[in-house]
């Protein structure tokens, strides 16, 4: 596991030690309000497989793949064990999350961590993580998903553990802020993961495609489209979007490889316009069509 970091734990190390040297005082943690104890969870996470009828096609959809799972995010935290910073050193955490399993209209979140520069005698710790979220769109106003969650860290059996809580389900975008506080060395540190957007089923967007030629592209969806169809999808779709398309660049697509996508679907307010219209790999639009199905 440490050889694996080597390269992230030096850069961290150089960075902290610029840090540290400005100021021996450390960093006071973050307060957090109505806190809770994590669960201990060494269950296995859910498949993420989930089907779904559509009732307008009579199709199952099927949602593949893991649930959402954010980057590890490494986090420095001074020791304080030395009368002069630069002797001090540092340690780095290496901090999971995501989400485990989804059930009863919940999502049951995880977090779990490492500390590769103690591989012998880990540090007694506590790990507090505030889930964060948006329910509008990736810029929006983030706001605390829930109370803040800990676990107090007294042995090496508790690291690499999963410590899980609850929250509502529902689609929306997020990310994690963690604080850990190092007892041995009456020091602190934090760090954030990256922001996903998961529907209600934990499922992360993670689709890309863009058309250079047209310009077209699929975005990320807000997360507050209401439920409600204003019209239906007219038959000769596919040969509207295409000749649009060929009257628009000049150059005819390879209908076999693509499905006509709604961007935003009929079933939450979109139109037939084509500007809402984009081709996609068969595939990708499979896999697309399945995720808007646990929206």
């Amino acid at each position: 596991m440490l050889k694996k970091h080597l390269k992230k734990i030096v850069s961290l190390v150089l960075v902290t030690m610029m840090a540290i040297g400005m100021s021996i005082t450390a960093i006071a943690a973050e307060p957090y309000q109505n806190e809770l104890e994590a669960v201990m969870d060494t269950s296995l996470a859910d498949s993420g497989q989930v089907t779904h009828y559509d009732t307008t096609t009579g199709e199952m959809l099927v949602e593949d793949g893991e649930l959402l799972t954010f980057d590890e995010v490494a986090i420095p935290v001074p020791k304080g064990s030395a009368d002069t910073p630069s002797e001090r050193g540092i340690e780095i955490y290496l901090v999971r999350a995501g989400i485990k399993k989804t059930s009863g209209g919940e999502f049951t979140w995880y977090f779990n961590v490492d500390c590769p520069t103690s591989p012998f005698v880990k540090p007694n710790i506590k790990l507090t993580a505030q889930l964060k979220g948006s329910f509008t769109t990736l810029s929006g106003s983030y706001s605390n998903v829930g109370g803040s969650v800990y676990h107090t860290y007294t042995s090496n059996s508790e690291y690499g553990v999963d410590y899980t809580w609850t929250v509502p389900a529902k689609t929306g975008y997020y990310y994690v802020a963690y604080t850990i506080t190092d007892y041995d060395n009456a020091t602190s540190g934090s760090g954030v993961t990256t922001t996903a957007l998961s529907n209600r089923t934990g499922h992360a967007w993670n689709f890309n495609f863009s058309d250079s030629v047209s310009g077209k592209s699929l975005p990320m969806p807000p997360a507050n489209y209401a439920k409600g169809a204003t019209t239906t999808r007219p038959s000769n779709l596919a040969d509207t979007y295409y000749n649009t398309y060929t009257a628009n660049t000049g150059v005819t697509l390879n209908r076999s490889l693509y499905d006509v996508h709604h961007i935003r679907p009929l079933a939450y307010g979109g139109s037939n316009a084509y500007s809402n219209l984009i081709h996609l790999p068969k595939a990708t639009h499979t896999q697309v069509t399945s995720w808007w199905a646990g929206y």
